[in-house]
């Protein structure tokens, strides 16, 4: 994967994901990669991080994806593979929680989000993807009524309006 940090001293952890010792890759595929987290805060709990390095979710901007809307449902209107970053994300999140038995369009029983910096731990784009319930408090910190996380379909929609994610 391509590095963020190329010549500084620290690098990013998940640039390097697939070298690390322990990472629990579920899925890779040309341009994303799905791993367990490993401090669960939920009962299925991955990541889904894109290959090439993007910040956070503040550094995302409509370049990254280009919505129109359908039947009220958004669509993605495809512009390029390096633009279709965010839905393609949520898209594989939404795939893997199907697999786990879990109903993706349903608040109920999952979660898919972003933490807002500087609530996020890791300087690399990465989406929360879970199937519910949470594992104790820990679900305080991917409540959609706080600031410090932001649900991925809100910010598919104001990327699409030409808003910023947040």
């Amino acid at each position: 994967m391509a590095c963020c940090s190329v010549g500084k001293k620290k690098e990013c952890i998940f640039c390097h994901i697939g070298d690390s010792v322990g990472a629990r890759i579920v899925i890779e595929t040309e341009q994303l990669v799905a791993f367990r987290d490993r401090s669960p805060s939920s009962q299925v709990h991955l990541l889904v991080i894109p290959k090439q390095h993007v910040r956070t979710v503040k550094d995302l901007d409509g370049g990254h994806v280009a919505l129109c809307e359908l039947n009220h449902f958004y669509m993605l209107r495809v512009k390029t593979d390096r633009k279709r970053k965010v839905q393609d994300m949520v898209d594989l999140g939404k795939r893997l929680l199907k697999e786990q038995g879990f109903n993706p369009e349903d608040a109920t029983q999952t979660r898919l989000g972003f933490h807002v910096p500087p609530f996020n731990s890791v300087d690399h784009l990465h989406l929360h993807v879970m199937g519910l319930p949470f594992r104790g408090w820990k679900g305080l910190k991917y409540n959609q009524k706080y600031p410090w996380f932001v649900n991925a379909g809100t910010v598919l929609r104001r990327l699409g309006e030409g808003m910023s994610p947040v």
